[in-house]
């Protein structure tokens, strides 16, 4: 129901047509690897949330909203495609990511297009929501730098994995919903609800989208199971399962975590550890904490609309999804 709601509406259809005005701009190449992403099926989480947060807030002039919707996507896209090359990852929702498929020069490049192409959309609005979504680009390009020098760090403590994924994940979605405030014109408190209502959401949605590497399906989520196991990548579930197992669990916890190719049953039996001592209990029921977080900082802003009640739904979503 979620996704029929967010993306059949006519706002995420502007919001589409801007994205393929800014790069369908007559470079094959940069329009193959743009489209190859773009259409893909991302889920539009820091858009809807943005939209949604401006017309929560009585926010009217939705055209005027839109560009910066858009930018946010953009920013987005490109992140995704040099956080792929970074990764050395092969596959992104169910296909070969871009710099596999073009190339990693071509897909460098692109990614770099869609970053100017979104800040010079970015570039209409005013200092303060630029300086909003600016500081969130820095941060997100610092997590995404400390993440990678703890690769296969088995002692990655879970309050640094939090800073973490607050950087990379959490702080662009605070920042949509924080300028969609600011857009509509909202209070200095409301403006500081919506950004505390979309950094726990992001975070739950981060721990989220941890539990499905584990237990999700490819088919829904797109992407091969234990994949960040088999990446070194830390996670909630692999800080958890690493602190609370023992013997020779622990062992194979840590040889999966930095051994640099990992058999599928290497993995599943890691998976099973995980399971055995409640590391995917554990992240859920952290990721709830992290969604009702981020409802009560909305039930704090004193409006009861529609839009209100999809922000509401949006966290829902985060922290309750299979892909």
């Amino acid at each position: 129901m979620m996704d029929v709601e967010l993306y059949s509406s006519e706002e995420m259809k502007l919001v589409d047509d801007i994205i393929n005005d800014n790069i369908n701009c007559g470079i094959a190449i940069i329009e193959k690897v743009s489209h190859h992403v773009i259409d893909s099926g991302g889920k539009r989480i820091r858009p809807a949330v943005m939209l949604s947060a401006y017309k929560a807030l009585n926010g009217t002039d939705i055209k005027s909203a839109v560009p910066l919707a858009a930018s946010m996507e953009l920013i987005h896209t490109g992140t995704l495609i040099h956080d792929d090359i970074n990764d050395r990852s092969v596959v992104r929702r169910g296909i070969p990511t871009a710099h596999i498929k073009f190339g990693t020069s071509a897909a460098l490049l692109t990614g770099d297009y869609l970053f100017v192409k979104a800040f010079e959309l970015l570039s209409e609005y005013n200092k303060e929501i630029r300086d909003v979504i600016t500081g969130a680009c820095i941060s997100q390009a610092i997590g995404e730098i400390i993440q990678s020098q703890n690769i296969q760090n088995v002692l990655l403590s879970e309050q640094d994995y939090l800073n973490i994924i607050e950087q990379k994940t959490a702080g662009p979605i605070s920042a949509s919903s924080k300028a969609g405030g600011l857009m509509a014109g909202a209070s200095e408190k409301d403006n500081e609800l919506l950004s505390d209502y979309g950094l726990n959401m992001g975070i739950g949605f981060q721990i989220m989208d941890d539990i499905l590497d584990v237990v999700g399906s490819k088919s829904n989520t797109g992407k091969v199971i234990g994949n960040d196991l088999n990446e070194g990548k830390m996670t909630i579930l692999s800080i958890h399962a690493l602190n609370n197992s023992k013997g020779s669990d622990n062992d194979h916890m840590k040889k999966v975590i930095t051994n640099n190719e990992n058999s599928n049953d290497d993995i599943m039996e890691a998976i099973r550890i995980m399971k055995d001592v409640g590391s995917i209990d554990y992240a859920h029921d952290l990721s709830m904490v992290y969604g009702n977080k981020a409802s009560d900082a909305l039930e704090q802003i004193n409006t009861r609309t529609e839009e209100w009640d999809k922000l509401l739904a949006l966290s829902d979503f985060a922290v309750d999804r299979n892909h």
